[in-house]
């Protein structure tokens, strides 16, 4: 009877320690093995490349392993993660047995747990390649909070946080540091209400400011209904969405609503922590009359995707809105609930 007991004192757990290291809602729990150990990013080599070939002169190769649906992928072949880069190739990819697997004229691949490998062709000139997973760390991942910093989060409480209309936060403590959206969307029928997006209690202008997040895989959704959410700086967002392996566009992860594109995709892939540096200012006014827009600098991933950027309209979704005046008294930090389960952790902010 002892043993029983404790086996299942063990295994409860065991049980709540993974649901801390993942999240609560089944994005975070049912993930497929494919997409924990396959989906990604790829670097290493052309092999071999036949003479006076663009593989020679450009040996470097990098690769994304995109998850569309449940065992459904989209490959892309790139010279450079980092830089916007020519596109070498672009396709679907399917899982069968334990490997990803691609063909399509000159390019045939397959992607297993010991790497990306096969061949491909650029300018007709076919060469065979090499590559090998790996994980691009931010540089600021884990970044602490600098002398008078203001800590809003760091996993024990939501004191410095409340939802858009007063209500006490709702999203979820997951026990390891961080927080996951508890959607309004999910929660339809609870009284009290559950779920929303939230805010800081207190107001700012001026502002460095640090937060860590993440996004699940979502298989089967695409754009806008995925990993979504928005981090806003005096009404200004700084848009939050799932944008692995896509353009990079006004719209995704890295840009600012509406006004601009980030200058590079550096989006991680789903389930990667990856982080937010943003260091912004707010609108000048003399005598009720604006003489300087806002400006933002944000970094995304350690790098830059907007540098000094002048807010010159709204980031709102509506057209209308776009046109609405600057604002000028403080105002608070907000994160969106756009109905998907993003997870925030160590977010700190400092006045300037």
């Amino acid at each position: 009877m002892i043993l029983r007991i404790v086996s299942f004192v063990l295994a409860s757990f065991l049980s709540l320690t993974a649901f801390a290291q993942s999240g609560s809602g089944p994005e975070w729990i049912n993930v497929a093995e494919a997409d924990k150990t396959l989906m990604g990013d790829y670097i290493g080599e052309w092999q071999n490349p036949p003479e006076k070939s663009y593989q020679i002169i450009n040996p470097r190769l990098s690769a994304q392993v995109i998850n569309v649906d449940e065992g459904r992928y989209h490959l892309r072949f790139v010279q450079d993660l980092n830089h916007r880069a020519e596109i070498y190739y672009s396709g679907d990819a399917a899982l069968k047995g334990d490997a990803i697997v691609a063909k399509d004229g000159h390019w045939d691949i397959r992607v297993t747990k010991t790497g990306l490998s096969g061949r491909g062709a650029i300018g007709g000139k076919v060469s065979e390649f090499s590559l090998k997973r790996v994980k691009r760390v931010s540089p600021t991942m884990g970044a602490k909070p600098p002398k008078e910093a203001i800590v809003l989060f760091d996993g024990g409480d939501f004191d410095e946080w409340q939802h858009d209309d007063g209500r006490a936060v709702t999203w979820t403590l997951l026990g390891n540091g961080a927080t996951e959206i508890n959607p309004k969307s999910a929660n339809k029928d609870a009284d009290p209400v559950i779920g929303g997006g939230i805010r800081t209690k207190r107001t700012f202008k001026d502002v460095r400011y640090h937060m860590e997040f993440r996004y699940p895989v979502e298989p089967g959704k695409s754009g806008q209904g995925r990993g979504n959410s928005g981090l806003f700086f005096q009404g200004y967002e700084v848009q939050v969405l799932n944008s692995y392996g896509l353009e990079g566009l006004w719209n995704e992860l890295g840009a600012l609503y509406k006004h601009s594109p980030p200058k590079v995709n550096a989006a991680r892939p789903p389930m990667q922590w990856q982080t937010y540096d943003v260091t912004y200012r707010a609108p000048v006014f003399e005598n009720g009359e604006l003489k300087a827009n806002a400006r933002i600098t944000v970094i995304l991933n350690g790098t830059v995707v907007q540098k000094n950027e002048s807010l010159h309209h709204q980031t709102s979704h509506t057209q209308a809105d776009r046109d609405d005046p600057a604002p000028g008294d403080p105002k608070p930090i907000s994160l969106q609930d756009h109905s998907n389960r993003i997870q925030f952790r160590n977010i700190w902010i400092k006045e300037l």
